[in-house]
């Protein structure tokens, strides 16, 4: 009981700020997307997948993942979405405000290491990609927008309610994740003791991101809250997030595999997620 009322004393603002930031996301993700974003992907490729997955909604990483399976976008753009997506992890820091500084760097890495990353898949790694433009799909319009429409939608929302009804509901389940965390982790480190735990999630090795980038695999939201309450509470380096997070895509790669990627294409996005994270990760432990 004294774990849990500690736990509640020092979470409990987390509520109100959260809300107020899912209040933000909902009117921003409900409003009407045009074509001209989809055309741009294609334009603009990595960059504005990168912009497009610093947006804290799994959506975009759908979409991203959709569009691939379509020959509509490259490899290079598709990783670039992967890579920047953080999903919850930025509401979570956001609520903690000695976390404002490493949430700038956080945000700022991803845009810069999707960007270098899937230029290099696009230009050096796979120079041949064909893809399908929209200006050659006529034809196939009315099928490309229903199959996004019933794939894009994020499965974390609660659109079928008013934007308050749904922000709370997003805030109410987000900060569960965070009480049970917070919980648990407290138990653990009173039953099995601190010294114990950081050989657990080896504190202080250069080893932690290739852990916490496999851990990021996890296709599942509360992933990314437990690795940014992990930071948090000291337990994981940034490095280690960073690396976690770029793993942590969203419901992206369940949907690739789901709707048909090959096994070529799956061991390609895994390989080249686990590279990037493990290789960004450890220059971050050691700068």
């Amino acid at each position: 009981m004294d774990i849990i009322i500690d736990v509640i004393k020092d979470s409990w603002l987390m509520l109100p700020l959260l809300y107020v930031t899912y209040c933000f996301l909902e009117v921003f993700e409900r409003k009407e997307s045009d074509d001209s974003m989809f055309f741009s992907l294609q334009k603009y490729g990595p960059i504005l997948g990168a912009v497009l997955g610093l947006i804290p909604q799994c959506g975009f990483s759908i979409l991203a993942a959709m569009l691939y399976l379509q020959n509509n976008i490259t490899l290079g753009t598709l990783i670039a979405v992967m890579i920047a997506t953080s999903d919850e992890a930025i509401p979570v820091l956001i609520c903690n405000p000695a976390m404002i500084p490493s949430l700038i760097v956080l945000m700022i890495s991803k845009f810069v290491i999707a960007i270098i990353v899937g230029y290099l898949v696009d230009y050096l790694l796979f120079p041949k990609q064909k893809i399908q433009y929209f200006s050659d799909m006529e034809d196939e319009d009315d099928d490309v927008d229903d199959e996004e429409d019933n794939n894009s939608s994020c499965p974390c929302c609660y659109k079928q309610y008013p934007i308050y009804i749904s922000a709370l509901l997003r805030s109410l389940k987000i900060y569960a994740f965070i009480f049970v965390t917070n919980v648990a982790f407290s138990l653990l480190i009173e039953f099995v003791g601190t010294d114990n735990i950081q050989n657990i999630l080896l504190t202080n090795s250069i080893f932690q991101p290739f852990v916490t980038a496999l851990f990021g695999f996890i296709p599942n939201c509360v992933i990314t809250v437990v690795l940014a309450q992990l930071y948090c509470l000291s337990s994981i380096s940034f490095g280690s997030l960073l690396a976690g997070l770029i793993t942590n895509a969203g419901l992206s790669f369940v949907c690739l595999f789901r709707y048909g990627a090959s096994k070529k294409d799956l061991l390609k996005v895994f390989f080249i997620l686990y590279l990037s994270a493990c290789l960004f990760g450890l220059l971050f432990i050691l700068i």
